[in-house]
């Protein structure tokens, strides 16, 4: 996997967590609650992707 993807997955796994705070503030039902779910998912996987940048 190239490096630039590995930084802008790194990035990500930090930058996702910001908005947990405002859709849990919103609520987690419906569309809300969807993209919650969805936001957390992406969030492993960026860990997972991301977490050897700049080993």
């Amino acid at each position: 996997m190239t490096g630039t993807v590995k930084a802008a997955a790194f990035w990500a796994a930090i930058a996702i967590p910001a908005t947990y705070p405002v859709l849990l503030y919103m609520g987690l039902e419906g569309t809300p609650g969807l993209l919650f779910v969805g936001l957390l998912f992406a969030n492993a996987l960026a860990l997972a992707i991301g977490h050897d940048y700049k080993r």
